[in-house]
């Protein structure tokens, strides 16, 4: 049986946030109206009191209008869009955004920001040069809030199935902690009279990368990963040169360097930057870029 205090403390938390509980039917009218006017056909239907979602009036709107269809009302990843696309969105509420600079696991603001604005390339996520800088801003605020009230019901129903007591302050203290960004990793400057050698590169591949990858870098290597909830991950194949975390040197220092959370690619914290550089180069050259 839950404590009293557990349910004054649940309901405290849900008064906080019920300015805005009731917008996930509103959500799925507005895009339902959205897509109609596209001549698209959806059944629409309201998700009545539902997760609570923030309370920003601005955001809301760019969330429906940007959003939604694909990341679904409440930001789980279960928009009418989403059953039509090769590449799953991402679960706001309950999953990790993928793409970061920071080894904490935990997006800056200009991660989210430059996501919003560019995309995700080779991915179904489209580019949104159109928004203004103060929109992106507004969104990427509004999509970090709606992952810190992911993690508010996780952190209750972790202490409610432990049966432990909790208070509204400590859980929203939680809550903020585990979505406040550690500090973004510094990316140098290739080394001065560097030079990439494949042998190098190759080595440090097979034995950070090929596990997954394969040892040709074609997705084909003998683990079989899984995500943090237990589903397969398709393994990237590096051949393609297709890398929806970004193009370019800096972004797969980047990928090596944090990892990529969510996935069993871990943040490679032990190498240096010249044994940094020598793998970037040598993803390069598997994507088919030579020198």
């Amino acid at each position: 049986m839950m404590p009293t205090s557990n349910l004054q403390a649940r309901k405290q938390i849900s008064q906080r946030h019920t300015g805005s509980t009731r917008y996930a039917g509103a959500c799925w009218a507005g895009l339902g109206l959205a897509l109609l006017l596209t001549g698209a056909v959806l059944a629409c239907r309201s998700t009545g009191a539902g997760p609570s979602m923030p309370a920003s009036i601005e955001g809301q709107r760019l969330y429906v209008a940007h959003c939604a269809a694909c990341h679904g009302a409440t930001g789980r990843s279960d928009g009418p869009a989403a059953i039509a696309l090769d590449v799953r969105p991402r679960d706001f509420r309950r999953e990790p955004t993928r793409y970061i600079s920071t080894l904490n696991g935990v997006p800056t603001q200009e991660d989210l920001e430059q996501t919003i604005l560019s995309g995700r390339r080779f991915g179904a996520m489209p580019a949104h040069p159109h928004l203004t800088d103060s929109d992106v801003v507004i969104l990427a605020n509004y999509v970090r809030e709606i992952n810190r009230l992911g993690w508010v019901d996780r952190l209750i129903e972790q202490f409610e199935e432990e049966e432990e007591e909790y208070e509204a302050e400590q859980v929203e203290a939680i809550s903020h902690r585990r979505v406040k960004p550690g500090e973004p990793i510094h990316v140098p400057y290739v080394p001065s009279g560097f030079q990439s050698d494949t042998a190098t590169g190759r080595k440090l591949y097979i034995d950070r990368c090929a596990s997954c990858h394969g040892t040709t870098g074609r997705g084909d290597g003998l683990d079989k990963p899984k995500d943090e909830r237990g589903r397969a991950i398709t393994v990237r194949d590096l051949t393609l040169g297709e890398f929806r975390g970004g193009i370019g040197r800096e972004e797969l220092f980047k990928r090596i360097r944090c990892g990529i959370p969510g996935t069993p690619m871990p943040a490679q914290e032990g190498m240096d930057n010249e044994e940094m550089w020598q793998l970037v180069y040598y993803v390069e050259f598997l994507a088919g870029r030579r020198w």
